[in-house]
């Protein structure tokens, strides 16, 4: 029943609407043609602004890729740079090796003219094929020694004679470095240096006069013990490591021989006073000696120290003392070691101040004489020599820098002062 009622609904609302359908105009052939071409115009706007707009996209999605790292390669950059990155599957972890031929392609700011001259100064100049540095040097010795010569009375009187001996030596030493670099890690140079020394010898106590003092001065000047040596920078330095340089040196005895000297004994001295003929310039035996060197850079702060051990090669000299008839014999200077320490601080891009610490321990001398054929040891021979060095250095140009040091000895067998001043210039 309901289903009748609904057509008969629909029949009539059909007759109702086909009369109004019937009076709207209908559009001509011409006029949907136009319709047609509207909306066929404004698809293919709509197109080629999509089109636009996707071409736009990728743009921005490209240079986002190439300025932008993921998080997942952010923390991966991050890990390799302090090697710790994991293999990524189907990869081989990195090997230490590996990542030490990459560091030296890490970019890192380049470093001061203040820094390089300290590094010049401590490891020499890799890198550069020739350079020539004069040096200039002072140094001062005082010694004093109370002689006694008698005997204790009641263990506690002393009888006989008592005198006071003092030197001063002052040694003026004026040298030229040449260094010639074969590659840029093995290097060779030579240094030529000429002395002029000057001591007085002093004592009181002469002719039995406590109060009386004589003194004598004793110069010479000449050439001293040539040296000639080479050094290879076995590594170089990077972030995580420190430059590590092997050195070895000869050294012959071109200098005055402190063996054979005579000695004069002072008039009115009483015989307390007794100075040599002359100085010497040199030791008088071959050397040599092999050390390593380390220096880290942690700018501005220059971190190095070292390590040297000298050798001394046994000669026969055809007089040993300063006894008037000639002592034929053999020589043995003691081998010595030597460490040392240092900071350097750059001030600025041209100037630095550096302090560094050495010591030097050497073994006792002894002489062997031909008539006895008995080695003896020489007294007082072996020594402890401690200096404390402070310095500066100043990048003049490019090539010529300008190196100044004040040394303190503070031990009893160091020189009391040394003042030093190089000029190197690289060509």
């Amino acid at each position: 029943m309901r289903l009748i009622t609904l057509l008969a609904c629909t029949s009539a609302l059909t007759c109702l609407a086909s009369p109004a359908l019937a009076a709207q105009p209908q559009p001509s052939v011409t006029e949907l043609q136009a319709q047609v071409q509207s909306l066929k115009a404004s698809e293919k706007d709509a197109r080629d602004r999509l089109q636009a707009l996707e071409a736009r996209l990728q743009a921005l999605e490209a240079t986002s890729a190439q300025s932008a790292v993921p998080v997942d390669d952010t923390a991966q950059g991050m890990m390799r740079g302090r090697g710790l990155a994991a293999a990524q599957p189907g990869q081989q972890a990195p090997t230490a090796a590996a990542e030490a031929a990459a560091e030296p392609d890490r970019k890192t700011p380049a470093p001061t003219d203040a820094v390089e001259v300290v590094t010049r100064s401590q490891t020499n100049n890799y890198g550069s094929r020739f350079s020539l540095e004069p040096g200039l040097a002072y140094s001062h010795f005082t010694n004093a020694r109370l002689n006694l010569s008698g005997f204790l009375a009641l263990d506690s009187i002393f009888l006989g004679l008592i005198s006071i001996d003092e030197v001063d030596a002052d040694v003026l030493t004026a040298d030229l470095t040449a260094r010639y670099g074969l590659t840029d890690r093995l290097q060779f140079d030579v240094n030529i240096p000429y002395l002029y020394r000057r001591s007085t010898f002093r004592s009181g106590g002469a002719g039995n006069n406590a109060s009386q003092l004589v003194e004598r001065t004793v110069k010479t000047s000449g050439l001293g013990d040539v040296s000639f040596g080479a050094s290879y920078q076995l590594l170089k330095e990077t972030a995580r490591r420190p430059d590590i340089v092997l050195s070895a040196r000869a050294k012959a005895p071109t200098g005055k021989t402190p063996f054979g000297i005579g000695l004069d004994e002072i008039e009115d001295s009483g015989g307390n006073l007794t100075v040599p003929q002359r100085l010497s310039t040199g030791t008088g035996v071959w050397g040599a000696a092999a050390g390593v060197s380390v220096l880290k850079t942690i700018d501005p702060l220059v971190v190095f120290g070292s390590l040297t051990y000298f050798k001394n090669f046994g000669k026969k000299f055809d007089d040993l003392d300063e006894a008037e008839d000639d002592q034929p014999g053999r020589a043995e200077l003691g081998n010595a070691l030597q460490y040392g320490a240092g900071v350097a601080f750059a001030l600025n891009d041209r100037s630095s101040l550096s302090m560094s610490f050495t010591q030097r321990f050497v073994r006792g001398t002894r002489i062997r004489r031909d008539d006895s054929g008995v080695w003896q040891r020489i007294v007082g021979s072996d020594a402890n020599i401690g200096i404390l060095s402070l310095g500066g250095g100043f990048s003049l140009t490019d090539r010529l820098a300008l190196l100044a040091n004040l040394s303190v000895g503070i031990t009893d067998d160091a020189p009391d002062m040394t003042v030093g001043l190089r000029v190197p210039y690289r060509f």
